[in-house]
């Protein structure tokens, strides 16, 4: 027990070191925040360092210290961030899809779930801390690996359903990745069909068969990004509504109230001191 707190512990001054640096980030708030859809566009696991999340849009699931959750398919998710004493802290690591492909622990059969809940041990805040540090130096090769050594702990540890991913929606994925690596950019269905080398007509038909939209994709890229730049950064609304192709910042404000049950300045308030 000692040295899962004093682990826990590291990995808080740790996460006062993080600015957004690649796939791990720092998610805080000093008030409580009620988000609805938020949208999960990669594998992600959250584990929490101070405080409490409830994770669930039906079935509700809290998640305190202690625990994790581990997110595993393209999703939306409602979430509620409590603090305790005085603050919310979690750190969030996203991974990629191919960080689970020909996993070494790749054997097992039974069904993949969207999201894993579990209780966290020394060995995997260890992971986490060693992921952070080598950060600012290591070759994407190496992050790549921090990353497997976390789900390899994981389903060694009884996470046996980690070892699988859902059912991949490999098309969404494609269409994810384009308005991702284009950020703000105007993106036509014309440039996404030619860039996946797939005709408008299927590329519908296969976004259709995942229960997606090219509409709904982009918002959900857009609007997920405005949430992580909110809630890792101090840039100011306006700024945060340009960098997501925003040209009005109260329409931003507008549309995001409409997605997330709150506004940039209220999301902002629950993280003023």
């Amino acid at each position: 027990m000692k040295n899962t707190e004093l682990e826990i512990e590291r990995l808080k001054t740790l996460s006062t070191t993080l600015d957004d640096k690649k796939c791990v980030s720092t998610y805080k708030s000093r008030l409580q925040q009620d988000l609805s859809n938020i949208p999960i566009l990669k594998p992600l696991l959250v584990v929490v360092l101070n405080g409490c999340k409830i994770v669930g849009n039906e079935t509700k699931v809290a998640c305190n210290v202690g625990n994790f959750v581990f997110f595993t398919d393209v999703q939306t998710m409602n979430m509620r961030n409590i603090p305790a004493n005085t603050n919310y802290l979690a750190v969030l690591v996203e991974f990629e899809f191919s960080d689970f492909d020909n996993n070494s622990i790749n054997n097992n059969t039974n069904k993949s779930e969207t999201y894993t809940f579990g209780n966290a041990n020394s060995s995997l805040y260890k992971c986490i801390s060693q992921l952070i540090e080598c950060l600012d130096w290591a070759t994407e090769d190496i992050i790549e690996n921090r990353r497997k050594e976390i789900i390899n702990l994981l389903v060694s540890s009884g996470y046996q359903n980690l070892a699988h991913l859902p059912n991949q929606k490999e098309t969404t994925q494609k269409v994810i990745e384009i308005f991702k690596k284009n950020d703000n950019k105007k993106i036509t269905i014309d440039d996404v069909s030619k860039e996946i080398c797939m005709s408008k007509a299927t590329l519908y038909r296969k976004l259709k068969f995942e229960g997606e939209n090219i509409q709904k994709i982009k918002e959900k890229v857009l609007m997920g990004r405005a949430l992580h730049l909110l809630q890792t950064s101090s840039l100011s609304t306006e700024h945060v509504a340009t960098m997501v192709g925003y040209s009005s910042t109260a329409r931003f404000s507008q549309r995001f109230r409409a997605y997330f049950g709150l506004s940039p300045k209220e999301l902002k308030n629950t993280k003023r001191h």
